[in-house]
């Protein structure tokens, strides 16, 4: 078990490291160049668009991500599934963390224009993307272990992907935030989800 967690911690610490560097660099060599994308996009907002990135974007929420969590735990739980149930709790937790510690660290403000959600904290990398990227991907996971059906994993994971990228790109549409923070986000998410795979026993 101590050599598990200390996987999982030189495993955060590496992530968090490579995430602040990458960062870093992307500011240093683009700066604002990103901005016409998000005002481009901006500039395309409809109602219909705006309520649906509105409900979207909740799929890489905390708020639902965390009640989301502990119902799939307690179900691989009853079904003998332990080690599985850990990894839901770990991808998720660690993801939120990941994504907090790498925003203190890079502080990039958020785009400049009007953002149709109300946010804090910078913006590299999203929260959102990196929490969905992680949830949902240890979900495919643990399906992958209990479903009898590699049909079923497979439609599983390509719903997951589907959903992430509408995660990611309702952030951008949404205005709070830049199409690199929410494609460091799903890196940031998967990455860490593998990695607390591979490091369980």
């Amino acid at each position: 078990m101590r050599s598990t967690i200390v996987r999982l911690l030189l495993g955060f610490a590496a992530l968090v490291l490579v995430t602040w560097g990458a960062g870093e660099a992307w500011l240093s060599l683009i700066g604002s160049g990103e901005l016409e994308a998000v005002r481009e996009v901006a500039s395309h907002r409809t109602d219909a668009l705006t309520a649906a990135a509105k409900v979207v974007t909740w799929a890489g929420s905390a708020f639902l991500l965390v009640p989301l969590a502990l119902l799939l735990c307690l179900a691989l739980a009853r079904r003998g599934r332990p080690r599985e149930a850990l990894l839901v709790v770990i991808c998720l937790g660690g993801a939120v963390l990941l994504s907090d510690v790498v925003k203190l660290a890079v502080e990039r403000p958020r785009p400049p224009v009007e953002h149709l959600q109300r946010v804090a904290g910078s913006s590299f990398p999203s929260g959102h993307a990196t929490q969905a990227s992680a949830f949902w991907l240890s979900a495919v996971l643990a399906l992958a272990v209990t479903a009898a059906s590699r049909w079923v994993v497979r439609l599983a994971a390509a719903a997951a992907i589907a959903l992430v990228l509408a995660v990611a790109a309702s952030r951008v549409y949404l205005g709070v935030h830049y199409p690199a923070d929410v494609v460091a986000g799903i890196l940031l998410g998967a990455a860490w989800a593998a990695w607390a795979r591979h490091s369980l026993p």
